[in-house]
């Protein structure tokens, strides 16, 4: 029985989107026979790992050897991955700008602006690149509503934010609109006072909601340009995002040649007004890949040790 390892960056610092976009790849291979264990930079993390059906282990019980290897981190090097990834008989990296040439068997960057990059200079056997392969999970297309049954405005800014960020973009959409408008917030983050000054009727605080049922059912999609755009336009949202993180420029740059509203630095009254006045008609589902994580699974699962 082939076992992987799976290393994961995650917490107040680095937000909670590698999480979900990781661990859809992990259900991925779970569904190949493959048992997989899951080790995270921060215990921040552990109650979503939790909920999509794993249990969080500290990076520093990751053995010394591996089947299979996967990575989504930020903050490591190119040297560091390199090494961890020569511990395993195969590797997998996810890997979002393209800047950190490493050595691995298999490279992955989920992201629409993908097919756009340069990565000549890292020594992987193949690259999965791209809307054909974001790494959603399945339900988020499934929990898509019609059009006319969608209703308000889902805020966030990731799991960084404590709603310092989502409270004035929310405070704009409530003074624009008379429909919900829903934020919500990790379970380890306590709101801020602003935010929670907003709560009623209108502004309604969730704590680490059912995001695909939230996304699925909602207009439209206001917060940062990172995972969540893709897992909301696979939910059929409209989507206005912005920069609120050094890695998420280029996505931002690369949304509005899909029509979609995108802001390259955060100005919570732009970005409420360009939510409000953006066209019903926008990019959909069509635009992200249904079963790429399966897709990936069985390609590595089938690859020589």
């Amino acid at each position: 029985m082939t076992h992987a390892s799976i290393i994961i960056e995650c917490g107040k610092k680095s937000g909670l989107g590698r999480v979900r976009r990781t661990l859809t790849l992990a259900r991925a291979f779970v569904a190949q026979g493959v048992v997989c264990d899951v080790f995270v930079t921060s215990d921040e993390g552990s109650d979503l790992v939790s909920a999509m059906g794993f249990t969080a282990r500290p990076i520093a019980e990751l053995g010394a050897s591996h089947d299979l290897l996967i990575m989504d981190t930020c903050s490591f090097s190119a040297a560091e991955v390199s090494a961890i990834c020569a511990t395993a008989r195969v590797s997998c990296v996810i890997d979002d700008l393209a800047e950190r040439p490493i050595t691995c068997d298999f490279v992955i960057n989920p992201n629409l602006y993908a097919l756009e990059l340069d990565y000549s200079a890292y020594k992987a056997q193949e690259i999965f690149r791209g809307p054909s392969y974001a790494l959603v999970d399945d339900v988020f297309f499934e929990r898509a509503q019609p059009r006319d049954a969608r209703c308000g405005y889902v805020v966030s800014f990731g799991g960084t934010d404590d709603g310092s960020l989502a409270a004035p973009v929310a405070a704009g959409l409530a003074a624009q609109t008379d429909e919900p408008i829903y934020v919500p917030i990790p379970a380890y983050q306590e709101p801020c006072a602003a935010l929670l000054a907003l709560e009623g009727d209108k502004v309604q605080i969730l704590r680490a909601p059912d995001m695909a049922a939230l996304l699925g059912g909602a207009r439209t999609y206001v917060g940062a340009a990172g995972a969540t755009v893709l897992e909301a336009l696979a939910a059929g949202c409209q989507v206005c995002a912005a920069a609120t993180q050094s890695d998420q420029h280029r996505n931002v740059g690369f949304l509005p040649s899909m029509g979609v509203a995108a802001l390259d630095t955060f100005d919570a009254l732009k970005i409420s007004k360009l939510a409000v006045s953006q066209s019903t008609e926008g990019l959909q589902s069509a635009s992200v890949s249904q079963g790429a994580a399966m897709s990936i699974a069985r390609h590595v699962g089938a690859s020589p040790a």
